[in-house]
């Protein structure tokens, strides 16, 4: 399985998205998941990362983002992801963690979600 992906997020996530809370509007000030890329996506930062995305029963791709850096570090708890990196979304990396998402075929995003329970705080899309 690639690193940047998490799978599982199956049928308990298209059901949610049918009735989910509305994402926030933008990206920024919202954090993510850094890994190495390893050479599984084309795109990537400078120094060779992408955010850790979740691909949905459906085959839908979506990047997780998280609402605080506590958020972020027990999903890498859960997931036990080797050397995932919370960043927080700034100005400065906003257009390269859209730019790889997109890349990815990415569709939306999952604010918070937590790979045991297979539920999110709310999805949105990717702007």
């Amino acid at each position: 399985m690639p690193r940047s992906l998490v799978y599982g997020a199956g049928d308990a996530l298209i059901q949610m998205m049918q009735s989910t809370i509305e994402a926030p509007a933008t990206i920024g000030g919202l954090w993510v998941l850094l890994v190495s890329n390893d050479g599984e996506l084309p795109t990537q930062d400078n120094d060779g990362r992408v955010p850790v995305m979740a691909r949905s029963g459906d085959d839908q791709t979506y990047l997780l983002v998280f609402k605080n850096v506590v958020k972020a570090r027990q999903f890498v708890a859960a997931s036990d992801l080797e050397g995932a990196e919370p960043r927080m979304v700034v100005r400065g990396n906003r257009d390269d963690i859209v730019r790889i998402a997109k890349s990815a075929g990415v569709v939306g995003t999952l604010v918070d979600y937590d790979p045991k329970t297979q539920e999110y705080a709310a999805a949105g899309a990717l702007a």
